[in-house]
């Protein structure tokens, strides 16, 4: 019991020195000032981690107290997948984090098994191409909307079509020889956000809105990305929300449907949609007329526009939702004694005018956007799968 004991403990006291190291170098006193150890133990475990390549010295003059330690970027790398928004990123990152390569799938609702398997060709491109040469892929990371049992098949995920049954960590170790990782999106949103980011370096509660395609959203609680029993807690994707509660004369018809709920620019899209199609102008008429298209052809990116250069249409649209989102994240927010609410996805190219709308609902709440901007989910993957490539090594 006693060994067992000691091996947990220098398991642990690793990977401490892990996590001080990919905040920043640091000598051995200072590791062994943080972690209330001795310097000789401290250096017995450094000489571990850099045996194995983790960490390197930055010096090999004598008197190892005063000798920087840092992370080894180059001992591998990660891929990470984004799967959360209207376009797909597919990033690999050196295992300081830094993303060496990036490849995007624009213009992506419905994804389908031959858009997942179009995934897996690109990392595999990637792996197999010059620029990772001769490098080591030690993890794969994906950033998923949905619910998710412990083998990765989807419990409800209705983006995904065609293979809701089939575990996605499956088919990727399928292909690639190495760890799979498979986080919901919100919840390495919000891990991106506090772990790169800068405005919740300083805050310990909050609430994360991930308003793209779908909506979703995650609880930072005592500094903690909070999960509940399976990973989804704080999910607002699947509630069923009226918007005509909220403020009256508005859309009646801006709620939860069978695929997408309330919040999501989809949903509002959809709106926008119709009312066009009924022979509503502006900015979305002229668009559509110029391009000889359908009303329900108009692409999220158009909507965005429209919203932007103040078309009457759109802004009622969005500016409906975003009372929405407001309220609920009002009611969130008091009954966890929260003050600060961050909005990533694409809802950030709505720009302030969106943020200034969900606020004016908020009561008082503060309202951000994330400072990642539209890096913070794929950022939320890189560092998923760059802890479980050290973890895993120790």
């Amino acid at each position: 019991m006693q060994i067992r004991n000691q091996t947990y403990l220098r398991r642990k006291n690793k990977e401490e020195i892990i996590k001080l190291l990919r905040e920043k170098s640091r000598s051995y006193s200072d590791i062994a000032r943080i972690l209330m150890l001795s310097n000789t133990a401290i250096a017995k475990i450094a000489d571990d981690l850099i045996s194995d390549g983790l960490i390197l010295r930055e010096s090999d003059t004598k008197g190892r107290t005063g000798i920087g330690l840092r992370i080894n970027n180059d001992y591998g790398y990660v891929l990470a997948v984004d799967l959360s928004g209207k376009v797909i990123n597919v990033c690999a990152a050196d295992m300081g984090s830094n993303i060496l390569l990036r490849r995007q799938i624009p213009d992506v609702v419905h994804i389908e098994r031959r858009d997942f398997d179009h995934i897996l060709r690109i990392m595999r491109e990637m792996v197999e191409g010059e620029a990772l040469a001769g490098k080591t892929l030690r993890c794969i990371s994906i950033a998923t909307p949905g619910k998710m049992d412990e083998s990765g098949k989807f419990i409800l995920n209705p983006r995904f079509g065609g293979f809701e049954n089939v575990s996605l960590k499956s088919l990727t170790e399928e292909v690639f020889a190495c760890d799979t990782v498979i986080r919901n999106d919100v919840k390495l949103a919000l891990e991106g956000e506090k772990t790169y980011g800068s405005i919740l370096k300083d805050v310990s509660e909050a609430i994360m809105f991930h308003i793209d395609v779908g909506t979703g959203s995650a609880l930072l609680l005592n500094n903690k990305v909070y999960t509940g029993t399976r990973g989804f807690a704080g999910e607002i994707g699947y509630l069923r929300i009226d918007a005509a509660l909220t403020r009256e004369n508005d859309y009646g018809n801006l709620k939860y449907s069978n695929y997408f709920d309330s919040l999501s620019l989809y949903s509002i899209l959809e709106i926008v949609r119709r009312e066009v199609d009924n022979g509503g102008g502006g900015y979305l008429g002229r668009y559509v007329g110029e391009r000889g298209i359908g009303a329900y052809d108009i692409p999220i990116h158009a909507m965005i526009e429209a919203y932007n250069a103040e078309d009457p249409i759109t802004v009622r649209a969005v500016d409906s939702a975003a009372a929405v989102l407001g309220s609920v994240a009002a009611n969130l927010a008091e009954y966890l004694d929260i003050d600060m609410m961050v909005i990533n996805g694409a809802a950030i190219d709505l720009g302030e005018r969106f943020r200034k709308a969900v606020e004016a609902t908020a009561r008082g709440k503060r309202v951000e956007f994330s400072s990642l901007m539209n890096d913070t989910t794929i950022m939320g993957a890189i560092n998923a799968g760059v802890t479980q490539a050290f973890f895993s090594r120790l």
